[in-house]
């Protein structure tokens, strides 16, 4: 029997909840997977006065609340999909998310931006740090304000030119099998020649960006090469430089479809089968318009 694939989807009766069903809905519609919508709360470990009952009352009160509320949150997929529904107890919700993960043995774990950065940007809140750096699945990142399309177009993945892009690779070759969605390959080069250098200095830096594009172009060539000997993917797939003063111009710099999501590997500071927010893809995220699925370092890891 073929595994059905499956998403912790990290719901609040919030924007932000809502978000992230959203970006959990796109998912689902691009690899025919099932959600898992599940809302963790907190013991408690004083009741309010005013509510003049014990914590086992109190607890039970919340959860009866959490059923409502995720009865609600059912409602806003998509009768075409499969969703369910789950109230979980956790210290902390990064905490209560991973174990939803490995109990439903998840694919991955959608959350949301946390709220104050502006429209379709990330801010990332304290449950999406923790996740980003401790979750043993890959995790999606929904921007702020994100709707889902009527289908996902496009799949840009940033490939650094360090040891260890293939696991990227190989989760995108699993990723896009039998799925016609066009794949683009994009490594991001930082200029230096366009920082105020002195004016001796200019050409030598212009050297100096010229030969990063090459080893860029070259680096994306034996990325293309490794990912066509081994993918079934039916889209269109291309590779591009993206060069600017910063890693974020370079990001801003490039093309964006409305339909698309964007993928990047762990830094090398990850553990095994887990993932590891690196600096480059910090920075990405504060340019950024799509959102960001974050894959961990293995190469046997399902996205």
């Amino acid at each position: 029997m073929t595994r059905v694939a499956n998403y912790v989807v990290a719901y609040e009766p919030t924007d932000r909840g809502a978000e992230t069903i959203e970006l959990g809905v796109a998912l689902a519609r691009l690899t025919h997977a099932e959600l898992r919508l599940c809302l963790v709360l907190h013991r408690s470990t004083a009741v309010p006065a005013k509510v003049g009952a014990s914590n086992s009352d109190f607890d039970a009160l919340l959860e009866e609340q959490g059923g409502v509320w995720l009865a609600a949150a059912v409602t806003l997929v998509p009768t075409d999909l499969v969703a369910t529904s789950h109230v979980l107890w956790a210290h902390s919700t990064s905490e209560g998310l991973i174990a939803a993960a490995l109990e439903f043995n998840s694919d991955r774990i959608v959350v949301g931006a946390a709220r104050g950065g502006i429209l379709n940007r990330f801010t990332i809140g304290s449950v999406a740090n923790s996740l980003l750096h401790a979750s043993p699945v890959p995790v999606a990142l929904a921007p702020r304000g994100y709707r889902a399309p009527d289908a996902v177009t496009r799949i840009t993945c940033a490939i650094g030119t360090r040891p260890g892009w293939e696991a990227l690779l190989d989760s995108m070759i699993e990723l896009s099998k039998d799925i016609p969605v066009d794949l683009r390959f994009v490594t991001l080069v930082e200029a230096d020649a366009a920082r105020g250098r002195p004016a001796h200095e200019k050409n030598v830096n212009l050297s100096s960006d010229k030969a990063a594009k090459a080893d860029g172009t070259a680096h994306l060539t034996e990325v293309l090469e490794y990912f066509k000997k081994r993918s079934s993917a039916e889209g269109t797939v291309v590779t591009e430089v993206a060069s600017g003063p910063s890693v974020e111009a370079a990001v801003e710099g490039l093309e964006w479809r409305p339909g698309e999501i964007a993928f990047v590997g762990s830094s090398r500071l990850a553990g095994p089968s887990t993932i590891f927010l690196g600096i480059t893809a910090h920075r990405m995220l504060h340019a950024l318009p799509v959102p960001l699925v974050v894959v961990p370092n293995s190469p046997t890891t399902r996205v």
